[in-house]
């Protein structure tokens, strides 16, 4: 498994990473059928301590045939082949179609789902509706994209799922930081990194849109370097790659990129956030609906342990990429 993570994977880590990964690949066997011939996991390769990188990270399904195992990665045709036949005993057939979905998922699929231009999962930002924390992004002197990083600091620590859908957990045993994804009935997942105390829920347990998964935290679950202060960095994926946030609608806000000068930033209307401003998470509402008026910057003072404290209600202003301030 090890090997074939790193045959399939191991390029696109060593782009993302800067380095070639100096660890082998984390691989949880979650689940196993009564006779041992059917395997459905998780697979990482770990980040370099020196990078800021997100990890790559795969589900896989694996078939002993008599001779040999079968295995598939999610985003490769074998993977949907052999969850199809999985038996029932080991996944649901309503889980089954969720994973072959986000697995056979294209590019073009999945921008589709996240711009607005095709039917979606209706995404919030992963904190409490109505209330703002700070939006972090790659710094873009050691990033291929501004938005190739995107996390969030501050508020009640507390992270919640952006939409509903099937809970999935990687480089963790439970004790540890953790990495969680969401699997969304259009085929899209979000990821949540750096989540602590997280939530104990059985691998593709059904989650609803504000559920809790856990807290903010500092640690990378499958390595990498430390935040500096409690973050939950979020990402979007389907089977084979990073859904690029540019263009993402998600809380009410579009989030986008430019090239010159290289940032990354989320719009809505006339409204931009810069990177270390407040955003306010406006829940499952499309970009084009009218602002509504500002909401308080955070509904629980001081947090938990670890966590960042409530920004001030003059916190809210932010100054667009033209240089102009902003008022929310």
């Amino acid at each position: 498994m090890r090997k074939l993570t790193l045959a399939q994977r191991g390029a696109a880590a060593k782009q993302s990473y800067g380095a070639a990964p100096t660890r082998a690949p984390i691989v949880a066997a979650t689940r196993t059928s009564a006779d041992g011939t059917w395997v459905f996991g998780t697979t990482a390769i770990p980040v370099p301590a020196s990078s800021d990188a997100d990890p790559e990270i795969a589900f896989f399904a694996a078939r002993w045939t008599g001779r040999d195992w079968r295995i598939g990665l999610s985003g490769a045709t074998t993977f949907g082949t052999l969850l199809g036949a999985m038996p029932a005993t080991l996944m649901s057939a309503a889980e089954s179609r969720a994973l072959r979905r986000y697995g056979a998922l294209s590019a073009e699929q999945a921008a589709a789902a996240v711009n607005g231009t095709g039917a979606g999962d209706g995404l919030m930002l992963p904190w409490k509706s109505g209330t703002s924390w700070t939006m972090l992004t790659a710094d873009p002197a050691s990033a291929q994209r501004p938005l190739a990083a995107l996390a969030f600091t501050g508020g009640d620590a507390r992270v919640l799922a952006s939409g509903a859908g099937r809970l999935y957990r990687f480089c963790g045993d439970g004790s540890g930081p953790a990495l969680l994804m969401v699997v969304h009935a259009g085929g899209v997942a979000t990821v949540y990194d750096r989540v602590r105390s997280a939530a104990q829920l059985r691998d593709g347990s059904v989650v609803g849109r504000g559920d809790p998964l856990g807290r903010t935290g500092t640690a990378g679950a499958c390595g990498g370097a430390p935040a500096a202060r409690a973050e939950v960095r979020f990402d979007l994926r389907r089977g084979a790659a990073p859904v690029p946030l540019d263009g993402a609608v998600i809380g009410g806000w579009t989030f986008s990129e430019r090239a010159k000068p290289l940032l990354g930033f989320a719009e809505r209307g006339l409204l931009q956030v810069l990177p270390g401003g407040l955003i306010a998470n406006l829940g499952a509402v499309p970009a084009a609906d009218a602002p509504p008026s500002s909401p308080a910057p955070g509904d629980e003072p001081g947090g938990g342990a670890g966590s960042a404290g409530d920004p001030s209600p003059a916190a809210t202003q932010n100054r667009s990429p033209s240089g102009a301030n902003t008022q929310q």
